[in-house]
């Protein structure tokens, strides 16, 4: 299996608004395989999130490596990251947040488009609406993200990325604040993606059971630390560690 993403001893530390000093994630080593499916796991302030953003070069490490398809990213020029970044594209929890509120859905496609040189094509943002369930698509190419429903915005979220025809996408507790129905609705689109299109997914998220639904691979993640890694059944049928025990206990067991 060819490595898409590979972090190696990142540490990243920052500066509180008191002054003092806080190590968000420290010498950790991550890697996502070719349509793999790795989740990062861990109660809130784990520091999974900000893992999350060193992955996708929004955050530069103090130490450590990330490398995109074997080139590290922080050797890379201006036009060579966006290029290679084009393959890695996240999807935020806040949709509303990650959407421009002044521009339509067609234009927010359009501009995702626009990188591939196919932003010309009616049919294609169309195509991109109803790959994620929002039919017909044509119905919605003149709504702004306000005029959707907070599912709707995440599945327009989701078509955004899909529309640069990514390797990877790196999903930051992209269910979090969702009720149920929404919650297995976005999962069952996700999952449906990754079989369609052979996607690798880098799942950020707190719930474990989502963990179960989803993932080949899970990673603990505590006090900045990855601390259990391994095969999916492994790790959440015969945990090591007494906090991924903690975990596994304190979620429910919800079938998606």
């Amino acid at each position: 299996m060819a490595t898409l993403l590979a972090l190696q001893g990142v540490t990243h530390t920052f500066r509180r608004s008191g002054g003092a000093l806080v190590t968000a994630v420290r010498d950790v080593s991550l890697e996502v395989g070719e349509s793999e499916t790795v989740a990062l796991v861990g109660e809130s302030g784990s520091g999974k999130s900000t893992l999350g953003r060193i992955a996708l070069g929004l955050i530069r490490p103090d130490a450590g490596r990330v490398l995109i398809a074997g080139k590290n990213l922080h050797d890379m020029a201006n036009r060579e990251l966006r290029r290679e970044r084009i393959a890695f594209q996240p999807i935020f929890q806040d949709a509303t947040a990650s959407l421009n509120p002044r521009r339509t859905v067609r234009d927010l496609l359009r501009q995702a488009l626009r990188q591939r040189g196919a932003d010309r094509n009616e049919h294609m943002r169309i195509e991109l609406l109803e790959s994620v369930g929002l039919r017909p698509g044509s119905l919605y190419l003149e709504r702004y993200p306000h005029e959707l429903s907070g599912g709707q915005r995440q599945r327009l979220a989701i078509a955004r990325a899909l529309a640069m025809k990514p390797r990877l996408i790196i999903a930051d507790e992209p269910l979090s604040g969702a009720d149920v129905s929404m919650r297995g609705q976005v999962l069952n689109l996700l999952l449906d993606i990754k079989k369609e299109r052979g996607l690798a997914y880098l799942m950020i998220t707190h719930d474990i059971s989502i963990a179960r639904a989803f993932a080949d691979r899970v990673a603990v993640m505590k006090e900045g630390q990855i601390v259990e890694e391994g095969p999916a059944g492994v790790v959440l049928s015969k945990p090591r560690e007494d906090y991924t025990k903690r975990l596994l206990a304190a979620v429910p067991q919800l079938a998606y």
